[in-house]
């Protein structure tokens, strides 16, 4: 279970490889290794999962915002 976001991330990279771009693509895993190593040093568990999967919900909304029509009325 908590395999899934790790997951996801990388499938969000490739999918949206063309939408991030290769400086997109480092800044993104460069914050992933930075919650890795981040949330080693917390004695909390499941921050590295919780941080993540938020994570994954800023690359899905980058990756797919020009997708989706928003109408509020």
């Amino acid at each position: 279970m908590l395999l899934i976001p790790s997951i996801l991330f990388f499938v969000l990279l490739f999918v949206g490889r063309e939408e991030l771009g290769l400086k997109g693509i480092v800044i993104s895993v460069v914050i992933w290794m930075g919650l890795l190593f981040g949330s080693s040093f917390l004695e909390i568990p499941y921050v590295f999962t919780s941080a993540e999967a938020l994570l994954d919900i800023v690359l899905l909304f980058i990756i797919f915002s020009g997708n989706m029509n928003i109408t509020i009325r």
